[in-house]
């Protein structure tokens, strides 16, 4: 769902149709290089994707200075050594972009909102690297898997582009089939509490995190906590990057939901044979809760 311009951390809520998006937080400090303007002015490039290899289609004003060819390179490099390219195979388009202030880390979307067999992702740079300038792999693997996680879930294969008569979930992209990955997802986890989350509105940044904290033993992380979609990449995120759950918790639960499909145990299993960095899921769930808390103290009440 412009998954609508992640790393959640704004936890700027678009819940746009046909978007999922995961915002970032970001605080006021700037990045270290201040007098490189093109870290924080949009656009870097655009590019068509075949597999492994990028076409360019555009390039933008973010594309010189320090996201420059070879920065853009070493993260499509990065995306494409975690994420074996059949989890990725609907994926058409990349959008790079560089904005700290937007507070969107990735999304993904429907290229064609009829056509869900074709999709772009989105990767806000400025959030790739650090403000000292050092990539950052371990939240930068997290958002990746994130983001794949709505290809998975949302793409022709599990979701049928339909306006009306859903007897399953309907994902706003369309109506997910009876056995696809969401609707099971929503059946076993979601069916009781929905309607309370449909009753937040969209713009409503502390109601979405009462309602985290009222069921806050149900979800892996508050960003989960704003529908459907988002809880079941975030708990796929958490299932590929951390150990397995030992608890009886909902959370718990749905960390060990993926392991009822053989293609994605699969999955998760060539993921971290890919890992060759330390990974402390504490520590990046911890810092993107931080975030999340600050911007929603900091948001007028509505």
């Amino acid at each position: 769902m412009k998954a609508s311009k992640l790393l959640l951390p704004i936890f700027t809520l678009f819940l746009v149709l046909f978007a999922f998006s995961c915002d970032r937080a970001e605080d006021d400090e700037q990045p270290v290089d201040l007098n490189d303007q093109t870290r924080n002015s949009g656009l870097v490039a655009r590019y068509a994707v075949n597999g492994n290899n990028l076409s360019l289609l555009r390039s933008g004003p973010a594309a010189t200075g320090f996201f420059n060819q070879a920065r853009q390179n070493e993260f499509w490099d990065f995306f494409t050594n975690l994420i074996p390219v059949e989890a990725r195979s609907v994926m058409k388009e990349m959008e790079l972009f560089a904005d700290t202030e937007d507070g969107t880390a990735a999304y993904v979307s429907a290229i064609d909102q009829n056509d869900l067999s074709v999709w772009e992702m989105g990767h806000n740079l400025d959030f790739v690297w650090d403000r000292n300038n050092q990539f950052v792999p371990g939240e930068t693997a997290y958002t990746s898997i994130h983001e794949v996680a709505h290809l998975l879930t949302l793409d022709h294969t599990q979701v049928n582009v339909t306006n009306g008569g859903c007897n399953n979930f309907f994902t706003g992209e369309g109506c997910s089939t009876a056995a696809s990955y969401i609707n099971q997802f929503y059946n076993n986890f979601w069916s009781d509490i929905f309607e309370e989350n449909q009753r937040i509105r969209e713009d409503d940044f502390d109601g979405y995190y009462q309602f985290y904290q009222k069921y806050r033993s149900r979800f892996v992380s508050e960003y989960a906590a704003t529908n459907p979609g988002e809880d079941i990449a975030e708990s796929f995120a958490t299932y590929v990057m951390g150990d397995p759950p030992t608890g009886t918790s909902i959370a718990a639960q749905k960390v060990r939901f993926f392991d009822d499909f053989p293609e994605l145990v699969t999955l998760k299993n060539q993921i971290k044979a890919n890992i060759n960095f330390d990974v402390n899921l504490g520590n990046i769930q911890g810092e993107r809760s931080k975030r999340f808390t600050s911007q929603t103290e900091a948001k007028p009440k509505f």
